[in-house]
């Protein structure tokens, strides 16, 4: 028995070697319809966790920006897919085989038709490169031949090729977190700025959509440190760049030389027109503020928050945050089983060590009312102020839920959460119609307007003037020229 297990191991090791081999020259070997086959899988992914901006006119025009450079490019017979998703993150990735994607917070942010094409051509241009074949061909190295050993000892022959596309089809998702490379981000502004270049657009535009990524990132950094949370920066196009780097300035210059060879520069105004009435924020989905009223018209509640708090969504809820970020409330939802009533949800189900608490009715909804002496929170374990209410309709259970950073036993804000969960409620005609999703308006300048007057008329939270200023190209500074057009939000 035992010469017969060491020889079937060194057997199943050198049938390892030879599929890990052969998997990974593979992936850079891998035919254009098995390329497109993969990205065509993942792609339905994204649209499942995305969905598409419900937009024909504008989902059109950035198809046609995208064949327009992809023309131009190494692998013009590729049929590119371009898709603006419903997302107000900042972003744009591509998925192999030709899979291109734009949200429309990145959108938002942008000028002119030339800055879309330096994004859309940067993403063609980890198409046609194959940086996700190359970046994963790395690290094949660990989890192919973990998932093809596995699959050569627990399984039969057929199932050890499917396992190692299996681990390579989930290792795009990685990309769309952490992005590529600076190698590999330098090497797709050099190709792209070539591509738009071609096409008839100014390359220049990437350096201005750089400085537009960085003053977004600025301040996120700056909202999160006085939030007292990582920020949330861009991962993707250009973000890797310092000002200086010596070999993307070259790629610029370059770029600028070969496109005065094909064509005069494309300017149009036509880009901001069509942005017009474009939906900011993020939406329905997860609520809309108007003041310092948060409105959920999905799930058709309200409540009202402390002046100069903020209110910043989350995976799983809604964060909102005092101005100096000591004090944090939030709201996320369960689901309403049988034979269970708000106070042995808390205790129950949540498993709240309640040090006092009463059942009562908040709004029209059952529910209990309390301090725990601890639980999870924004700052680690604290006493919490919460409420749980219960929503027999939707057959849902609302949590909210109080702390403080500093808090030890006492509860410093308590008399803000306890106002705050007082205040939620069912909305009614009058709030749905109050609670329609902001959108981009497109107007012309007039004499003496100023970002300023702008941001305090804005339905903006959290850093108006900034936003406003950053989204029409102007950050720190800049005001609006009389006669240009600006994006404003109504």
């Amino acid at each position: 028995m035992g010469w017969c297990y060491s020889k079937n191991m060194k057997i199943r090791s050198l049938l390892v070697l030879v599929l890990f081999a052969t998997l990974t020259t593979d992936l850079l070997a891998m035919s254009e319809e098995k390329e497109i086959e993969l990205g065509r899988e993942e792609h339905k992914k994204i649209i499942s966790q995305y969905g598409v901006y419900e937009n024909k006119t504008l989902q059109d025009y950035v198809t046609m920006v995208g064949k327009r450079v992809a023309a131009f490019s190494s692998r013009p017979n590729l049929e590119y897919q371009f898709t603006v998703l419903n997302d107000a993150a900042i972003n744009a990735f591509a998925l192999p085989g030709g899979f291109i994607y734009i949200t429309r917070g990145m959108l938002t942010h942008m000028n002119s038709e030339s800055e879309l094409a330096a994004v859309l051509g940067h993403e063609i241009a980890h198409v046609t490169e194959r940086h996700a074949l190359r970046r994963n061909r790395a690290r094949t190295g660990v989890n192919l031949i973990n998932s093809v050993a596995s699959a050569v000892v627990y399984s039969q022959m057929g199932s050890v090729a499917s396992a190692g596309l299996s681990e390579l089809g989930s290792m795009y998702g990685g990309v769309l977190v952490t992005g590529y490379s600076r190698e590999y981000e330098l090497e797709a502004d050099e190709v792209g700025a070539r591509f738009m270049a071609k096409a008839g657009y100014n390359p220049q535009a990437m350096l201005r959509t750089i400085d537009i990524l960085k003053a977004k990132d600025r301040i996120e950094i700056e909202q999160a440190r006085l939030e007292k949370r990582k920020p949330e920066i861009y991962h993707g196009f250009l973000s890797t760049h310092p000002d200086h780097d010596t070999r993307y300035k070259q790629a610029i210059e370059a770029s600028m030389n070969l496109a005065s060879e094909y064509s005069e520069f494309i300017t149009t105004d036509d880009f901001l027109e069509k942005l017009n009435g474009l939906a900011y924020g993020s939406g329905r989905q997860v609520g809309v503020i108007r003041g310092n009223i948060f409105y959920h018209p999905k799930l058709g509640i309200k409540l009202r928050f402390p002046d100069q708090w903020r209110v910043n969504p989350r995976r799983r809820g809604v964060q909102i945050v005092s101005r100096t970020g000591d004090a944090s409330f939030f709201i996320t939802t369960g689901r309403l089983g049988k034979d269970s009533t708000p106070e042995s949800y808390a205790t129950k189900n949540l498993g709240l060590s309640v040090r006092e608490g009463r059942s009562i009715t908040i709004g029209d909804y059952p529910a209990f009312l309390g301090i725990a002496d601890r639980g999870e929170s924004f700052y680690g374990p604290r006493p919490l102020r919460f409420a749980i209410l219960f929503d027999a309709r939707r057959r849902l259970v609302y949590e909210l839920y109080g702390s403080g950073q500093y808090d030890l036993r006492k509860i410093a804000n308590d008399r803000d959460f306890i106002a705050t969960i007082f205040s939620f409620d069912a909305m009614d005609l009058q709030d749905f119609r109050k609670a329609k999703v902001p959108r981009l308006q497109v107007v012309r300048a007039e004499n003496g307007i100023t970002m300023e007057g702008l941001a305090e008329k804005s339905p903006i939270t959290n850093y108006a003037l900034d936003k406003l200023r950053v989204m029409n190209g102007l950050y720190p500074n800049g005001q609006p020229e009389p006669g240009a057009l600006i994006k404003i939000v109504d």
